[in-house]
């Protein structure tokens, strides 16, 4: 089977959040960006009663910082993608794009070859740690956070069909 792969920004900042969304780091990354703000505003709570504050003024602020605590739980998702989004214009910026724009994946019988104008890239079924399908896309993960990043509009039909025969490959691999 032999695809042509047409990547975008928008492709590869899809891939971004997947991976801060699914890995051990990003999760622990979205979870700290999460209870930071919690965090600050509890303590700015503690030093209004430590110095004395009135109550009337204490329960305002609560109330400020709670409704400041939820918008702010609800908005990390949005300033994380922002936050991806900045870092690919950045790198773009400098002239390097972080994936190749148009490839050419070849699901051979023993290994997956990417052919892109810096060359060929070859791996071997058992060494795919993990294959995800998505809404709109196929991850196959060969590293902790390097993946054959597939688009379903780039596989056409055989979005499905594909999956299922890199899982077998690789289950074949195993034995």
């Amino acid at each position: 089977m032999k695809y042509k792969i047409n990547l975008t920004d928008d492709d590869y900042l899809r891939f971004n959040l997947f991976y801060a969304n699914h890995s051990k780091a990003g999760k622990r990354s979205m979870k700290m960006i999460r209870i930071l703000f919690p965090i600050l505003a509890l303590s700015f709570l503690l030093v209004l009663f430590f110095a004395g504050a009135k109550p009337g003024l204490l329960a305002t602020e609560a109330v400020v910082l709670a409704v400041g605590m939820v918008v702010w739980y609800l908005r990390a998702p949005r300033m994380m993608e922002r936050n991806v989004r900045k870092n690919i214009d950045r790198i773009k910026a400098d002239g390097k794009l972080p994936y190749h724009a148009e490839s050419e994946i070849v699901f051979e019988d023993t290994r997956i070859v990417e052919k892109n104008e810096t060359g060929e890239f070859h791996v071997a079924y058992r060494d795919i740690e993990n294959v995800y399908a998505e809404e709109a896309y196929l991850y196959i993960f060969y590293g902790a956070i390097q993946a054959f990043i597939l688009p379903y509009r780039c596989l056409g039909r055989d979005a499905q069909q594909v999956a299922e025969y890199v899982l077998k490959k690789r289950a074949d691999s195993e034995s």
